[in-house]
């Protein structure tokens, strides 16, 4: 027994030394032509050179190709289990190696792989393009507009029960926020972080990679929500618009960035300002209890575009809720809710991500702050409500 054990190990030294002098052979034979001088023929008899060049060199293509289609990785005929008890080590070894059937390696040249790749640099095309259309609100395409509310001929008595209740809302919710809150966080960011009120600059716009009035308005929203309500904001001012056609690309990492990791955050608001052709200044404006406020469009995007958005349902529902809740404290600051069928916006990353169009070009930048200072007690309103 003991012989019959050194006479294994002496065939295991033996195996090494064979795989190690294979290997430097392929290795070799991977950049010369010399391969047979070097390691012999006795490679090139067994085609064992080429098939474990090949599987040595097989790609995540390859592989995915080979598990779909069920090939067999090692074939043993009858006669192996028949003389198993035949024959050395060695030759067991060898024949297991060299039976690996030629399908296995051959599937490089199956044409489709390039189908595959085809396809694979299609669909890479496809999203690109799509990605890049995002970086403007030009052709965008309306499938419904919804709750387009203007001040009803009783505004002046709601005015009036408004202001008698104002103070008692205030002194209630702050208390029922903070308990309700729990370190809940609202989200907000702008994807055109250039973009300016009363038609300064060109295009109403501040120079590329200068943040613009429309920052000035988010950091009005985040002061009143913290200092009036307690409520935690994590505003972005990072510019995204230097290569305005990329604003929608650059913002989406701002985004997750926002709610990754965060299962407190409530809602999240892309704050734009919104060009409007020809602008019509009494479209985007209204007044509320004595002030001019620019009105505020609420934007939701849907699955048709070809980007993966599986909960815009989601999103479209917190839509309306925040619809009602605007129109119902103060009618006429909602312009309309708008669903986009061409576009994602970036609204996938949470179920209560929205685009906000606060006013346009032909607002004052007092206008729009005083607009999104309204737009914080709803939102703490619906906080209260436990979104």
């Amino acid at each position: 027994m003991l012989d019959d054990h050194h006479g294994f190990l002496r065939s295991l030294i033996i195996i090494y030394f064979i795989v190690v002098i294979i290997l430097s052979g392929l290795l070799i034979g991977r950049y010369s032509n010399r391969v047979d001088y070097l390691v012999g023929n006795i490679f090139n008899d067994y085609n064992l050179a080429r098939y474990l060049i090949n599987l040595i060199y097989l790609d995540d293509l390859h592989s995915e190709l080979i598990l779909k289609e069920g090939l067999p990785i090692v074939r043993v005929d009858n006669s192996f289990e028949q003389k198993k008890d035949e024959g050395s080590l060695f030759a067991y070894t060898l024949k297991f190696i060299t039976d690996l059937p030629p399908s296995f390696f051959i599937v490089k040249d199956d044409p489709r792989v390039e189908q595959v790749l085809s396809k694979r640099r299609d669909r890479t095309k496809e999203l690109e393009e799509k990605l890049l259309a995002e970086g403007s609100h030009q052709n965008e395409k309306v499938e419904l507009d919804f709750w387009q509310t203007e001040p009803s001929l009783s505004e002046r008595d709601l005015g009036e029960i408004k202001k008698e209740e104002e103070l008692k809302r205030d002194e209630n919710i702050l208390e029922e926020v903070s308990r309700a809150l729990q370190g809940a966080l609202i989200g907000i960011y702008h994807t055109h972080t250039a973009e300016n009120y009363e038609n300064r600059g060109f295009n109403a716009r501040a120079n590329p990679g200068e943040k613009g009035d429309v920052v000035l308005v988010g950091e009005r929203l985040r002061d009143v929500l913290e200092n009036k309500y307690g409520i935690s904001v994590d505003h972005s001012k990072k510019v995204h618009d230097i290569t305005y056609g990329q604003s929608y690309i650059k913002s989406l990492d701002t985004a997750k960035s926002m709610v990754d990791g965060n299962d407190d955050m409530k809602m999240i608001f892309d704050l734009h300002r919104d060009a409007i052709p020809n602008g019509n200044r009494n479209l985007v404006t209204t007044n509320i209890d004595g002030e001019d406020v620019a009105k505020i469009m609420i934007v939701v995007t849907n699955d048709r575009y070809g980007l993966p958005h599986p909960e815009w349902r989601e999103n479209l529902n917190f839509a309306r809720r925040l619809a009602s809740k605007m129109d119902s404290m103060y009618p006429g600051l909602l312009r309309e809710v708008r669903i986009i069928n061409n576009r994602r916006y970036n609204q996938h990353v949470h179920p209560h991500a929205l685009l906000l169009e606060v006013g346009g070009t032909e607002n004052t930048v007092k206008e729009a702050k005083r607009s999104v200072e309204l737009f914080a007690d709803v939102i703490a309103a619906l906080i209260k409500e436990g979104v």
